[in-house]
């Protein structure tokens, strides 16, 4: 079976930039420090032409935009938080500065990544509407209509979670080490984006990366930015198949023949166990393409490497078009004799496939020579001379009249 290799996403981080050149974390701090200096340097030109002392004047205005906030339903009071929405946080939490805190709100529901803003212990305070999508995935119901399950994914079940529910191991703990690292610099560190798999209600998952960014409030607090890898990793799976197999057979293509024999060789010979390697040859394949034309000569070779493909006893095993009509097996743990028993297997089943369905007189068989090369007892110094052996032993088998297998010397 084919593996897929570590870490596919490093190469695409620029999917995730804005025009200006910044993430979309950097983006959100920026505009938040922006939205603070814009604060001050207004606060400094009204109070002095209102002639009124700097911190007066900031903390009149403080009350005064909250109150303008507030719905006109609410009793006065210069404490009345912002209008209730459902990003909003709770009207006791006086985490953040009244004067920003309706800023943060706006700049977090307009940003169009999905964002979480979370306390210093990870306690969720704000969620925008891509958040909340993202967390309740995969709870539509038939014709994408939510049912009662999906109010787990209203905002007021969010808030006050913490982000670590979310989180497996290892992702949890890098996740809090970052946390105390910008705590401790109190400042925006750059990092790598953390790949992981959140933990949704009812058990579902979601595959994503999230970044963290600093914000200098008074109290310290973090927006999160998440991005879905769903479709990502949809579309690198996909690219990876197309470029890891044979697109006619559907079998491993030759690169990756190439680099398992090099790991399973290292694998095998390391711990003392044999390998062995087959390659398979179609028997005067030429002629049957030149009798019954090359669309009829494919799916001939389509058939074949069915039958190859369902021969293989484990998911070590490795089995590849190595040529036009040629495939090779890659047997770790195989002897000799095993090897050849697996080859008569399939010698077998391929002299019995009929071609009727195709147009073709059932008369109509093709045979298949094979060579076999078995490292048991170090008699080979590298994987390459063992494909070289097994090479060597299908031309043997080719000579001696085809149709029939050959074992190495």
């Amino acid at each position: 079976m084919l593996t897929l290799p570590p870490k596919p996403y490093e190469d695409n981080r620029q999917v995730s930039i804005a025009e200006n050149g910044l993430s979309p974390a950097d983006e959100f701090h920026a505009m938040m420090k922006k939205a603070r200096l814009n604060t001050q340097r207004e606060n400094a030109e009204m109070a002095q032409q209102l002639t009124m002392p700097l911190d007066e004047f900031s903390s009149a205005r403080m009350r005064t935009d909250v109150k303008a906030l507030a719905p006109e339903s609410a009793p006065a009071s210069t404490t009345t938080p912002i209008a209730a929405t459902p990003f909003s946080i709770p009207d006791d939490d006086i985490l953040f500065d009244d004067c920003y805190r309706s800023v943060l709100n706006l700049l977090v529901q307009q940003l169009m990544e999905a964002v979480l803003v979370v306390d210093a212990r990870g306690t969720i305070k704000m969620i925008n509407a891509k958040a909340i999508e993202l967390l309740s995935a995969g709870r539509s119901g038939a014709g994408g209509k939510l049912g009662a399950s999906d109010r787990l994914g209203e905002p007021e079940n969010i808030i006050g979670k913490t982000w670590q529910e979310y989180l497996r191991e290892p992702q949890k703990t890098r996740y809090q080490q970052m946390l105390e690292e910008q705590l401790v610099s109190q400042c925006q560190l750059d990092h790598a984006p953390i790949e992981a798999s959140l933990i949704l209600a009812e058990g579902g998952c979601l595959d994503v990366e999230f970044s963290i960014s600093y914000l200098s409030l008074s109290s310290p607090v973090f927006a999160i930015v998440i991005r879905d890898l769903t479709k990502h990793k949809s579309e690198y799976q996909q690219l990876y198949q197309w470029a890891s197999t044979d697109c006619l057979t559907k079998l491993a293509n030759r690169r990756v023949f190439d680099a398992s024999l090099r790991s399973q060789w290292q694998a095998c010979t390391a711990s003392a166990k044999p390998i062995s390697v087959v390659i398979i040859d179609v028997d005067h394949f030429k002629l049957f393409n030149d009798k019954y034309g090359h669309v009829q000569g494919d799916h001939c070779l389509q058939r074949i490497a069915n039958v190859i493909a369902h021969s293989l006893p484990s998911d070590e095993c490795v089995a590849a078009r190595y040529g036009g009509e040629e495939f090779a097996l890659i047997l770790p743990g195989f002897d000799a004799k095993q090897a050849e028993q697996m080859a008569e297997y399939i010698q077998l089943e391929i002299n019995r496939l009929k071609y009727t369905d195709l147009g073709l007189d059932e008369s109509v068989t093709v045979s298949v020579s094979q060579g076999i090369a078995a490292e048991v007892d170090g008699q080979f110094r590298t994987g390459t001379a063992l494909l070289c052996a097994a090479d060597t032993a299908l031309y043997r088998a080719k000579a001696d009249g085809r149709n029939r297998i050959n074992l190495s010397c």
